[in-house]
């Protein structure tokens, strides 16, 4: 059985916005820094 590669797994992946991430974590837009459409940081205040 051959295993497939990182880079064919992460070009499977379905990405979500990271602010839908969020809202479903109950992190609210005030306390994401985003970078890029599917990576944040999330404020040391949260």
């Amino acid at each position: 059985m051959a295993f497939k590669t990182d880079i064919e797994i992460a070009r499977e992946a379905k990405k979500l916005p990271i602010q839908e991430i969020g809202a479903k974590l109950g992190i609210g837009l005030e306390d994401l820094v985003p970078y890029g459409h599917d990576k944040a940081k999330v404020s040391a205040d949260f």
